[in-house]
């Protein structure tokens, strides 16, 4: 699990350890240095006599730049440091002059692009953890420049950020101005928020955590990202004593005569996560297509312990919502469910509990938030554009209002709960955004939910219908109508506080990892390439089927049995 922590958290960690005189800088910029080495030995590329520029602001991450420059001049490299402002780090220009390297101070636009334009690996040091909002002037044209020289070399140079790219946003991973992308991020005593963020995690490249002794002055992590280890930690391995009732039963309403694929694409996805049984509650003309493709989903009456809702417009889904969610059972809300959640919340100020897991796009988040009336924190409404320039703000912001677990699907997809920290899960390739694949995620989370949940007295249970002859879950018979306020007593009992935000992020890791393989890519492969590296895989188009059909192989490679 990689933990991430907002700058205000960084700083109080590293307090304690300046006022007991740790020489923290030492440490960072030697580690700094050392993964410049490696960087270049894996490339088979020789330290000495390769050109180094080094961009270093008025900060401790220009500190930490001319330090790792100097030990990098000390092994024969040809170092170059442009220092952009009046201030900057003396003790650390003195040392990199010591070593044999070269100070271009105050230096223009023009001379930070010449000396860029020389040297096979920038390092970027220009701003730190203390910056907000965009970057100012000079900097600001200082970044422009730097990127733009970046994207039309010939060969692309190596570039490592310090701690964090410079321009992004540490904590919310917005991009509110230039900024520089790097390849590499060497991140000090613990990773920052944005690194792991779109859109500025784009800019981040591959990180590396350097320890400095800050773990156990850290308070609670930020944004958390699942890694295999961690999904196999979480997952539910069957048992001899086990049978199909204690693994799991989850019910799918999804799908239409309009869109009957995505009633087989969910439907396919909870199979393939393993549950005991999936019970196919939605229109029979969909479960006639979702029987023939798969004779042991049960298309009948009965108990579950997680529903899956929403996914290709099914009829009567706010019926079927408002069956649920008194019910109090974890629910998956996708797609043409989402409204109804909007419209409760907005006719009986209704929250929803955590168990409740709503899987938005970006441009469903922005309906939400319009019938919401939901704003940024500059009282900006939350549209499209907005949600996108940064979908954690808006997933938190959703969460905090519906009190419920929001998945924000996007090329990194953000899971935020009412409470807790939220999850970052990336690595998917862009073959992944093709139609049907939220559709195979809602299935996905549904079936990984009821195999977590315990079986709950009262149950949500499925009737037929005489008025349209379709399966329709019931309410309860002493209540009627949409519910005026949301108690689900059963899901406290069912799922432990954070455990549907955790396992919906270990959904979207298996999602992603079953995406990567479905196209042939490696999963979370870089990409950029330098200095002639050799790009990786583009891979091939997939399909949302493809994707769900890996499903069981990634869970095999996840817990060892591949």
């Amino acid at each position: 699990m990689l933990r991430t922590y907002d700058a205000a958290t960084v700083r109080a960690a590293e307090e304690p350890l300046l006022a007991a005189g740790e020489p923290l800088m030492a440490r960072a910029a030697r580690a700094l240095a050392n993964a410049i080495i490696w960087e270049l030995r894996r490339r088979s590329i020789r330290v000495s006599g390769t050109r180094i520029a080094i961009f270093a602001g008025a900060g401790n991450n220009g500190g930490d730049a001319l330090y790792a420059g100097a030990y990098l001049a000390r092994r024969g490299a040809a170092v170059v440091a442009a220092l952009p402002l009046p201030a900057y780090h003396r003790a650390g220009a003195q040392a990199l002059e010591r070593a044999g390297g070269t100070l271009i101070r105050e230096a223009s636009v023009a001379q930070a692009v010449e000396v860029a334009r020389r040297s096979a690996v920038w390092v970027d040091g220009l701003l730190g953890i203390g910056a907000r909002g965009p970057a100012r002037e000079p900097l600001a044209s200082w970044l422009a420049a730097l990127e733009s020289e970046r994207l039309v070399s010939p060969v692309e140079p190596l570039v490592v950020a310090v701690d964090t790219p410079s321009g992004i946003g540490v904590d919310d991973g917005a991009l509110p101005g230039p900024y520089l992308s790097a390849h590499l991020t060497v991140t000090m005593g613990a990773a920052k928020a944005g690194l792991v963020l779109d859109p500025a995690r784009r800019a981040a490249g591959r990180i590396e955590v350097v320890e400095l002794g800050f773990a156990p002055h850290l308070g609670e992590a930020s944004v958390l990202r699942l890694g295999d280890s961690d999904v196999a930690d979480l997952w539910r391995v069957p048992g001899a004593e086990d049978h199909k009732y204690t693994r799991g039963v989850v019910g799918i309403v999804a799908g239409s005569v309009q869109y009957p694929g995505a009633g087989l694409l969910t439907t396919t996805a909870a199979l393939a996560a393993g549950p005991g049984m999936v019970r196919y509650l939605g229109e029979s003309e969909v479960a006639e297509l979702v029987i023939t493709a798969h004779p042991e989903v049960v298309a009948a009456p009965g108990r579950i312990q997680a529903l899956a809702v929403g996914s290709g417009d099914p009829p009567g889904a706010p019926a079927l919502l408002h069956a649920a969610l008194k019910d109090g059972s974890p629910v998956v809300v996708d797609a043409g469910a989402l409204p109804t959640i909007a419209d409760m919340e907005a006719r009986a100020g209704a929250r929803f509990g955590e168990h409740v897991v709503l899987t938005p796009h970006a441009g469903e988040a922005a309906l939400l938030a319009a019938q919401l009336d939901l704003r940024d924190g500059d009282g900006t409404p939350f549209s499209r554009a907005v949600i996108e320039s940064c979908p954690v703000a808006a997933a938190r912001a959703l969460a905090a209002q519906l009190g419920a677990t929001v998945v924000l699907k996007g090329s990194v997809d953000v899971v935020a709960s009412p409470s807790g920290p939220c999850y970052a899960q990336g690595g998917a390739p862009g073959w992944r955004a093709v139609a049907g694949a939220g559709d195979v995620l809602a299935g996905l989370i549904g079936a990984m939910l009821a195999q977590h949940a315990v079986v709950a007295e009262h149950a949500v249970v499925a009737e037929p219908t005489e008025v349209t002859g379709r399966t329709e879950l019931t309410e309860p018979a002493d209540g009627a109508g949409a519910p005026t306020a949301i108690d689900a007593p059963g899901a406290t009992a069912c799922l432990a506080p954070g455990a549907a935000a955790r396992i919906a992020a270990a959904a979207l890791h298996v999602h992603a990892r079953a995406a990567a393989l479905a196209a042939g890519t490696p999963f979370a492969a870089p990409a950029r390439s330098a200095l002639g590296e050799p790009a990786p895989a583009p891979g091939r188009p997939i399909s949302a089927a493809q994707i769900a059909a890996r499903i069981p192989e990634v869970i095999g490679q996840i817990l060892g049995g591949a």
